[in-house]
């Protein structure tokens, strides 16, 4: 089954977001993720404490409303919004420096929430993402390859390129697209600030912001990752149905917002096709995880 890319890629767009300070200037990026009971706003607590004037090391969850808007498909309607989920910069745990929001609004028409999908090996990746670097508060688009992870799990990112932009201070926060796979990957965290010469960034990877905000992985990988094992092999089994699973909810929630924007009778009954498909498969997987969770 075979879902449109060019689908895909509409979703990311319509889920970035841009964050103001109180005052209006633009501090970074969020963007809108699926979560098991609703729809939420990810993106960095340092990019929440700029916001809000605080300091980037703040412990405590803040309180005051945080305004935004979906610069690529509503620019200038701004929607206020809550932290839900903290975990602030320096936290001793490999997920520092997240905040996930609540928007306290309905949401403009056409976006879309992205699912994050855990991966391993993307070393060499192409990807893609969005910032609003000093002087481009319109925002640009950034590109390098993906390497791997570092001591405390985020991922290293880098730009390859001649020209064009690479991934800097006001990328913080922004959702990292896998050319390779077609999926977000992860949230852009840091860019490196000392050497001036060296074009590197790091992101979290999904799997340990899915790690550490339960919210963000559906109730049937939760219920299996709640079980322990036997054997390094039922181990395997989880982790390849987890996966698996994660796919397959993209693929649903792809082809059904493509079924939104489809007129043709002909091309509708293609794509409800393809959902019912999806649906069979993701039953499947799920009655698999059941089983080994058993």
């Amino acid at each position: 089954m075979v879902v449109s890319t060019e689908n895909y890629i509409q979703s990311l767009r319509s889920a970035i977001a841009r964050i103001f300070h109180t005052h209006g200037a633009v501090v970074g990026v969020g963007f809108l993720v699926s979560g098991r009971s609703g729809n939420y706003m990810m993106t960095c607590a340092h990019v929440v404490a700029a916001a809000l004037s605080l300091p980037e090391d703040t412990v405590t969850v803040p309180r005051d409303d945080i305004y935004l808007d979906f610069p690529l498909i509503a620019p200038g309607e701004k929607f206020p919004a809550q932290v839900i989920f903290w975990r602030e910069v320096g936290n001793v745990s490999a997920c520092e420096d997240v905040a996930g929001l609540q928007i306290k609004a309905q949401l403009p028409p056409g976006s879309q929430a992205i699912k994050l999908i855990p991966t391993d090996n993307m070393w060499g990746h192409n990807f893609r993402t969005f910032g609003f670097p000093q002087g481009h508060n319109d925002g640009v688009w950034g590109t390098g390859l993906l390497r791997d992870s570092q001591g405390k799990g985020w991922v290293q990112i880098e730009d390859s390129k001649v020209t064009g932009y690479r991934v800097e201070l006001g990328f913080s926060g922004a959702p990292v697209w896998d050319e390779n796979l077609g999926r977000v990957v992860g949230m852009v965290v840091a860019a490196e600030k000392k050497r001036v010469d060296i074009k590197t960034a790091f992101m979290i990877p999904a799997e340990i912001l899915m790690q550490a905000w339960d919210e963000l992985t559906p109730s049937v990988l939760s219920n299996a990752r709640s079980q322990t094992p036997t054997n390094r092999v039922q181990q395997l089994k989880i982790k390849t149905l987890q996966q698996r699973f994660e796919a397959l909810s993209s693929d649903y929630e792809a082809a059904y917002n493509q079924l939104n924007y489809t007129l043709s009778a002909g091309d509708r009954n293609l794509i409800q096709r393809q959902i019912n498909t999806i649906l069979l498969d993701l039953e499947q997987v799920q009655s698999e995880l059941d089983a080994i969770s058993l």
